[in-house]
């Protein structure tokens, strides 16, 4: 660890994330940013949003250049289904950072919610599959939205019972899927 131009600190190995930052903050190099953001995803994590995104505004006015804050308030956003606030924040982000690892998994979360976001709601179209079990429409809307929700396994499920009865369903928008 450098502080100054000078070295004061070598270790040898693997240190966790968690470790690095101890050891910046002993030495006084950690951004109060960063210590706002990790107390933001600590509030977001138990639910309290409200305080997760006041702290991130915070973070954010001591430190406007730092991206990864508004990386942070995309996903708060879309965990809070206020898609047109995370799709705005999301489009003003530079390139470079929409097409990073984070950057292209908002993305993804951001497209799936809004196409879920148009779909009859996940207890209507469990309503229309338990009234019909064969509306393959119903089944692969169903499928969006559970995949929006991160439940990937009962998405694909539905999916392969789709393709099961129609390879070619939706000019294979199903396997696509």
């Amino acid at each position: 660890v450098f502080n100054g131009g000078e070295v004061v600190h070598t270790d040898e190995g693997v240190m966790e994330a968690d470790e690095v930052r101890g050891l910046l903050k002993s030495y006084g190099i950690l951004r109060e940013s960063d210590e706002l953001r990790e107390q933001a995803r600590v509030q977001h994590m138990s639910g309290t949003v409200i305080e997760a995104i006041t702290l991130l505004t915070k973070a954010i006015k001591l430190d406007p250049g730092n991206v990864r804050i508004a990386l942070d308030m995309v996903q708060v956003f879309i965990d809070i289904n206020e898609l047109e606030q995370a799709r705005g924040l999301f489009n003003k982000l530079p390139e470079a950072e929409k097409d990073s690892d984070t950057g292209r998994s908002l993305a993804g979360q951001l497209s799936f919610k809004e196409l879920a976001a148009k779909r009859d709601g996940k207890q209507n179209l469990e309503n229309k599959l338990a009234n019909n079990p064969d509306d393959l429409d119903a089944r692969f809307d169903l499928s969006i939205c559970l995949v929006a929700e991160h439940d990937y396994k009962s998405a694909m499920d539905y999916l392969f019972e789709i393709l099961n009865q129609d390879k070619g369903y939706k000019e294979g928008a199903a396997q696509e899927m």
